[in-house]
């Protein structure tokens, strides 16, 4: 075929497709691209249309099929991103936006897709930027301020989050998520009573709002509050009975109060519905022990010391019931694990306290 048929030919799939004949237009650039292969537009003309069509799978591969030809034909590598992103690849889309981005740095397009595929990718710290230079285009768009909240939260960039929400509740006081969102970065900041009032708001707002008790139950209960935190547990049942850790820390406070028949009833619970609460098993583990059940005492200590062999209490309270059951050498064990745990715990406070190791809000 000659260059001018070829072109021809080009040009009769590109008309194809821009009149959205796209079955048409697909038959033509199969042709093109038997005939053609190492034309790397034929492949993105191709690529073009099965995305259309639908088909990411083969776009993409069509798309990779004209960059190994050309690395740099425009629109390409964000075509490949965008195809990769669609359907969930966001490790995938990283690498071909990162090149489209460098290529078109005045195109948006490319910058929010990378926002949001490291949002995907849970990489929030990578996220935020391109989510700030985002919402920055588009100030009256409420989800991507909130996006770019999140990324920050979840990044530890209080500041940034609480920017992010006060802009949406300037625009939505009764975003009841910008509430509990909020009310997560004040507690990250220390800021424990503004945290609880914002949840606060958020409950009386929406009052049926999946997590908004939890939440608000929760920050009781770090606060040692038991009394304020059991009811809110309760609530969040009520609006979601399968909400496993509301079940094991309404489940903690009844063992507190004494009330072991029904802490180990939801804490059964609560395992039935997620299999792998460290609490759950430690708490059980105290009842047990408490009841003289050392053989399910020692199974539930078990589970919590394989779920987290950090944490210096289930090998205590193992060290305590090996040497109830007559183990010396295992309780002996337990008991240096236990040692361990504590002094390295302690010298991990004396460097932050002279600040030999850098520390990082959780």
């Amino acid at each position: 075929m000659s260059a001018s048929a070829q072109q021809s030919d080009i040009a009769h799939a590109v008309e194809l497709t821009q009149a959205g004949k796209l079955h048409e237009a697909e038959l033509v650039w199969r042709k093109l691209s038997q005939a053609h292969s190492g034309n790397p537009s034929v492949h993105l003309g191709l690529g073009i249309v099965l995305s259309q069509e639908g088909n990411l799978p083969e776009a993409a591969a069509e798309y990779r099929k004209a960059l190994a030809l050309n690395p740099h034909l425009p629109d390409a590598s964000f075509n490949l991103g965008l195809a990769e992103f669609k359907q969930g690849h966001f490790a995938e889309a990283v690498p071909a936006l990162t090149t489209a981005a460098k290529e078109n740095p005045k195109e948006d397009r490319s910058g929010l897709l990378l926002g949001m595929s490291y949002f995907g990718l849970h990489d929030y710290g990578k996220a935020v930027p391109f989510l700030q230079t985002a919402v920055h285009s588009q100030p009256e768009n409420l989800e991507l301020h909130s996006v770019l909240a999140q990324s920050c939260l979840r990044s530890s960039q209080y500041p940034c989050a609480m920017a992010e929400y006060k802009a949406i509740l300037t625009t939505n006081p009764d975003s009841v998520q910008a509430h509990m969102l909020l009310g997560q970065a004040l507690d990250g900041m220390g800021r424990s009573a503004d945290a609880i009032a914002e949840l606060e708001t958020g409950a009386r707002i929406a009052p049926s709002e999946p997590d908004v008790h939890f939440e608000l139950g929760y920050l009781y209960f770090t606060k040692h509050d038991y009394e304020r935190a059991a009811p809110q547990f309760e609530l969040e049942i009520k609006n979601n009975p399968a909400d496993a850790q509301s079940y094991t820390y309404l489940g903690d406070i009844k063992r507190r109060n004494n009330d072991n028949a029904a802490s180990e009833t939801l804490l059964n619970k609560a395992l039935q519905l997620e299999p792998n609460i460290r609490l759950a098993y430690f708490d059980l583990g105290s009842i047990y022990a408490s009841h003289n059940q050392n053989q399910k005492a020692l199974e539930a200590f078990l589970k919590a010391e394989e779920l987290d062999p950090r944490e210096p209490d289930a090998h205590y309270r193992l060290a305590r019931l090996y040497t109830a059951m007559g183990d010396k050498n295992k309780a002996d064990l337990e008991f240096s694990k236990t040692k361990e745990l504590h002094n390295r715990a302690a010298e991990l406070l004396v460097q932050k306290v002279n600040g030999t190791i850098a520390v990082t809000p959780q």
